[in-house]
């Protein structure tokens, strides 16, 4: 019986840490596109993001965006964040890019120093998404 219980522990404590490890590394950005005015760049998952009392917000370098829309279809989830094009214009190359639910991570200095390491210790709230290129 005990070996059972072992079993079905171990069994759940490697689905719990495979998924959470999966959720991190599907979440991707997947288009940039320019208007007149904007620069609209989509982030996607395999699974819907949250919905809830808080935002996403992408965090380009120091600064921040909130303005999005958010779309859930067909079991997988899509956040489109909308950048002025002045403020696009002067990012700098090379700056991380993460994104959080909620601003809570820039009470720290953490994220900005290597967002991918602290991303990986909050998996359900944090994204690290690279490295910005505006040849995205």
């Amino acid at each position: 019986m005990s070996k059972k219980v072992i079993l079905l522990f171990l069994a759940s404590f490697t689905f719990i840490f495979s998924t959470s490890a999966t959720a991190q590394s599907d979440v991707k950005i997947t288009s940039i596109n320019q208007t007149a005015q904007r620069v609209e760049l989509t982030i996607s998952a395999s699974k819907p993001f949250y919905v809830g009392g808080n935002v996403h917000i992408l965090h380009i370098g120091k600064k921040d965006f909130a303005l999005s829309k958010q779309a859930n279809k067909e079991g997988k989830g899509a956040i489109t964040f909308y950048i002025p094009l002045e403020e696009f214009n002067s990012l700098t190359e090379g700056e991380y890019i993460w994104m959080s639910y909620g601003n809570k991570f820039r009470k720290t200095p953490e994220p900005t120093s290597d967002p991918a390491k602290f991303c990986k210790k909050n998996p359900k709230t944090c994204w690290a998404l690279g490295k910005f290129s505006k040849q995205l």
